[in-house]
């Protein structure tokens, strides 16, 4: 049988820190946006159209993306 978690059932031990191996290209997009991901279609409010890793396209919320991510200034 499958593990299922949710914030109610998280391991309390053995976590351990990561941070990404590459940087995230993302577009503000204003107001609700539709993206076809990986996973099937996605809809977001308002937020970032980012591409991952692999060059699949997905959504971020506004709110979600400040809080994970920080802007490069070349």
């Amino acid at each position: 049988m499958e593990q299922v978690f949710s914030t109610e059932n998280l391991p309390a031990d053995g976590w351990k820190e990561y941070q990404k191996k590459v940087t995230t290209k993302m577009v503000k997009i204003d107001g609700p946006f539709v993206v076809r991901t990986s996973e099937g279609l996605f809809r977001c409010e308002d937020g970032f159209l980012a591409i991952d890793a692999r060059g699949y396209p997905y959504a971020i919320a506004t709110d979600e993306q400040a809080l994970i991510y920080e802007e490069i200034h070349s």
